[in-house]
């Protein structure tokens, strides 16, 4: 085909890699021209609403006297690269994009508004001599909406980065001003994930490292392969995790090591318009996607970046896509991909988009997946403009059978009921919620599902 003469082999590889994470567009939010309040709409475009009331408040005490104000249901949206509905309300619809910032630092606890995007606060941390601890690999996400769904990177020994919190302020639905520490402990593990549903976040404390440079190593091993080299050195890298395209037999694995070396090479190739060809391509011809993969292993080279580590973590992408990520107990992370893959064969999915597979450390909170045990996190992609429900259809139950947790910025089909089953501390967590915001005010439709046990 002439297409295969055009393609690029690193550029190939980048733009293939990049499709695991969400996406570098930003959400689409404004308020409409006749005044009747706004619209919104998040980054894959599944989600969307008109809330009567957009705001923008820029400080504490702006963002108090509105929530006095109104009435009704109340949600914040950052950088809007939840697939679930968690941000959606017809009422008010809040933005803490002005309350962002490095705000001070005590040792290696850094203080941020909430509002600060990941890339900003990884390079006002590396300005401070510090890095954070890990992040994910999409750094367009606000800390407060990072938090509020346990949003992660990869190692094993690595936690999210709800689990990096030191300290948060949050407003409830009165009001009023909680300043959390370890100190408060089970409102401070509750509100380090709380899905917004416990108030606004209006701070964030995290702990740090000293400023750290890591070097990226990515390669690709036929699917077998690479899920029994990710198995066996799980241990032997900071950070580890493949691509597994189960169509083609192929997956591409990339490693992060610590180094000193100074002179950076950060060069990434830009190669979003031919993934965007190669997904249209998959989906208009479905019968060549599984070839479409096994090209990964054909024209994908070897490559080796480094520098400083927020630099090295982050990915530009712009092919949008829909997503369902569950995590599973960390010792069974493999098996369950081995199943998943199968299911996916079996039943003959159409989906060029390869699955993530991560590792992430255990934590103390009470809603993060990671909550009581060490994770491995399964993330399953279908292109935007396709139905992605026969693919999540079919994922979905092997992800539950594996004892998986719904990633909660994540498409997934869960209730109350189910989930109580997942968490330990589930009803604690509905305890608190219910004294912070007592009527609700908090609770869209989706909330709701989640949060309120209707039998």
């Amino acid at each position: 085909m002439a297409f295969n003469l055009s393609l690029d082999r690193r550029g190939f590889l980048k733009a293939l890699a990049a499709t695991a994470g969400a996406g570098a567009l930003p959400a689409l939010a404004r308020a409409t021209d006749d005044g009747s309040g706004g619209q919104w709409q998040n980054w894959s475009g599944n989600q969307s609403a008109r809330p009567r009331n957009l705001a923008y408040p820029a400080t504490e005490d702006a963002l108090q006297k509105l929530l006095a104000a109104t009435t009704g249901t109340v949600r914040a949206f950052g950088g809007s690269h939840s697939f679930s509905g968690v941000v959606p309300t017809d009422d008010t619809l809040v933005s803490l994009e002005a309350m962002a910032g490095l705000r001070g630092r005590d040792g290696d606890v850094l203080h941020f508004g909430a509002g600060t995007r990941i890339a900003q606060a990884g390079d006002q941390a590396w300005g401070e001599g510090h890095s954070l601890v890990n992040e994910p690999d999409i750094n367009l996400q606000s800390l407060a909406g990072a938090i509020a769904t346990s949003t992660h990177g990869t190692g094993l020994e690595l936690p999210s980065l709800s689990a990096q919190v030191a300290g948060l302020t949050l407003l409830d639905m009165a009001g009023r001003r909680h300043r959390l520490t370890a100190a408060d402990g089970e409102l401070f593990d509750a509100a380090r994930c709380s899905v917004g549903a416990l108030g606004l976040v209006t701070e964030v404390s995290l702990r740090t490292a000293p400023a750290y440079r890591l070097e990226e190593h990515t390669w690709t091993l036929p699917l077998d392969e690479a899920m029994d080299f990710v198995e066996r050195e799980k241990n032997n890298f900071r950070n580890i995790e493949f691509f597994a395209f189960p169509l083609g037999g192929t997956a591409i694995v990339k490693t992060m090591t610590p180094t000193e070396r100074q002179d950076d090479n950060l060069a990434q190739d830009d190669s979003n318009d031919l993934l965007e060809m190669v997904s249209e391509l998959a989906m208009r011809a479905g019968w060549l996607t599984s070839t479409l993969q096994k090209l990964v292993t054909f024209f994908v080279e070897e490559s080796r970046r480094w520098g400083p580590a927020h630099k090295i973590y982050a990915n530009r992408r712009t092919v949008r896509f829909n997503e369902m990520e569950y995590t599973v107990p960390a010792e069974q992370g493999v098996t369950c991909l081995r199943q998943l893959c199968e299911a996916i064969r079996e039943h003959d999915i159409n989906a060029f988009f390869p699955i993530e597979f991560r590792y992430v450390a255990a934590d103390d909170t009470m809603l993060s997946m990671f909550s009581q045990r060490p994770g491995a996190t399964i993330s399953v992609h279908q292109y935007y403009k396709q139905d992605y429900r026969p693919l999540f259809e079919v994922a979905e139950p092997v992800l539950r059978r594996c004892q998986g947790r719904p990633h909660w910025g994540k498409l997934h089909g869960l209730g109350a009921a189910q989930l109580r089953e997942l968490y330990p501390r589930f009803d604690d967590f509905l305890a608190i919620r219910r004294e912070l915001d007592p009527q609700g005010r908090l609770l869209n439709d989706h909330l709701k599902r989640l949060f309120i046990d209707n039998g």
